[in-house]
């Protein structure tokens, strides 16, 4: 048997049964170069693995300074899946080959690995369920904790390679499906798996495609159960992380945006324009959110048999950090985390400037209800006030430069128009002509967008403003 090599199968669109699809061969020790099998090539539910691996004869090698195509590292372990295959299965070369191999039949996606070119040979895992998450949860702190791991833990551990991820997870199988488990860590200092499921569900009443979750409580701490969106239409779905399909695009990671994506979706995605304006509400929650963690492989897609699709959304949650940023950029303004960077690139989304304020303004409005979506969900009290300081925090709403001319409010007198600027204490609408007026944004609702239409007047002295025919009353 060749250690270099190691075969890739795949399962093919709603088939039971792997077929050979090629073969990674390692190089150097580090680099790993693919080529399709010919009977791959010639299979009647043929597809090419991402769009830079075309189907062809012949050896592809991965982008300049990979060692692997990305598309087989969206199908090999992250970074807990490696803790996992270091410490119960300790791989002695730690190459890129036995990271895949190692992973598991469970793995995300479509894809398999095998050593041998004749027969799919993997191990196969025992199935855990919602019994045995007391155990998994103990073996995944042991193995945070740099705690010995005997036979038993390895035996739990094993299945957790397949997983993806920073955090400790295992596969279960709950209500005849595939679900993942989430795991607390000893050192949280917030209540992460219920923040998780708590963000899921605002996703979800914002109009966005997410997967199910349930909350389980284990031992008086609380596991996250997210249902698997890759096992699907009778079997498994081929997927491809958001990253990897961009840089099949040619486009650099470290400056990858959300218009990029939406560019991949109008150009080869049915359903193009409803899939943009889904990925442009994913945009404006993750920024609402203070989901900072939205870097590339934290979005993908789905190969169905139409075409490739945006999975459901999923990894989302405040981060509490306040870095400031988003990881994908965000629009003209690059990364920074505001509305007005939101609208900003909106055509690249199939949005003209209202309709993308209208979509804006809506899951602006779902999210300002996060604290009771939170509370419902099982976040504890201590947990919602820590996120108050950075979920819609208030800097994502300025825009513009206050004008130099500018005249104060009547009482008992309505203005009309769009805001120019609005500052720390201050939104200035444009009312006609050249003039300005200035109100204290004390007195005005706490989303206030850029082109947003506003109808203002003041009576006994409160401002009173209407917005796409809403009514909300502030004290001045």
């Amino acid at each position: 048997m060749n250690e270099n090599i190691l075969y890739a199968w795949i399962y093919p669109l709603g088939e039971q049964q792997p077929v050979l699809c090629g073969a990674l061969e390692l190089l150097n020790g580090r680099r790993c170069v693919f080529s399709y099998d010919a009977q791959w090539l010639g299979h009647e539910k043929r597809f090419a693995l991402s769009p830079d691996l075309a189907l062809r004869a012949g050896v592809m090698e991965p982008p300049a300074g990979l060692e692997l195509h990305p598309i087989f590292e969206d199908a090999g372990p992250d970074r807990w899946g490696k803790n996992v295959i270091n410490k119960v299965f300790n791989p002695q070369r730690r190459s890129p080959l036995e990271y895949l191999e190692r992973a598991g039949e469970d793995r995300i996606g479509a894809l398999g690995f095998s050593r041998s070119a004749l027969a799919y040979e993997v191990l196969k895992e025992q199935a855990f369920h919602v019994a045995d998450l007391g155990d998994l949860m103990h073996a995944a702190q042991a193995l945070s904790t740099q705690a010995p791991i005997d036979e038993n833990l390895r035996r739990l551990l094993r299945p957790g390679a397949s997983a993806g991820g920073a955090r400790p997870k295992a596969i279960i199988q709950h209500e005849g499906g595939d679900w993942i488990a989430k795991f607390p860590t000893l050192d949280d200092e917030h209540d992460i798996c219920a923040m998780e499921h708590a963000s899921l569900l605002l996703a979800k009443s914002c109009g966005i495609d997410v997967p199910e979750s349930q909350l389980v409580d284990v031992g008086g701490r609380n596991v996250l159960l997210v249902k698997r969106f890759d096992r699907a239409e009778g079997g498994r779905l081929h997927y491809a992380s958001a990253r990897s399909m961009a840089l099949a695009e040619g486009i650099r990671e470290d400056d990858m945006g959300y218009a990029d994506l939406a560019d991949l979706v109008r150009r080869s995605l049915p359903d193009a324009k409803k899939q943009c304006h889904e990925l442009f509400r994913r945009m404006a929650l993750n920024v609402l959110l203070e989901n900072t963690d939205d870097h590339g492989k934290n979005h993908a897609f789905l190969l169905h048999a139409d075409g490739w699709r945006l999975s459901p959304a999923y990894d989302i949650q405040p981060q509490l950090q306040g870095i400031g940023y988003q990881q994908l950029r965000i629009g003209h303004q690059n990364y920074e985390p505001s509305m007005a960077n939101v609208l900003s690139d909106c055509g690249r989304f199939m949005l003209k400037k209202d309709e993308a304020v209208a979509v804006l303004s809506d899951v602006a409005d779902k999210v300002c209800k996060w604290p009771e979506v939170f509370a419902r969900a099982g976040v504890p009290q201590r947990d919602v006030d820590a996120c108050a300081r950075y979920v819609m925090n208030e800097k994502m709403f300025r825009f513009g430069q206050a004008p130099k001319s500018f005249v104060l409010p009547e009482e008992k007198k309505s203005y009309s128009g769009k805001p120019v600027a609005v500052v720390a204490e201050h939104l200035y609408q444009h009312v006609g002509r050249d003039v300005n007026v200035q109100h204290q944004r004390s007195a005005l609702p706490s989303v206030t967008l850029p082109e947003q239409n506003l109808h203002i007047r003041y009576e006994a002295e409160k401002a009173i403003i209407s917005k796409d025919k809403e009514i909300q009353r502030g004290g001045r």
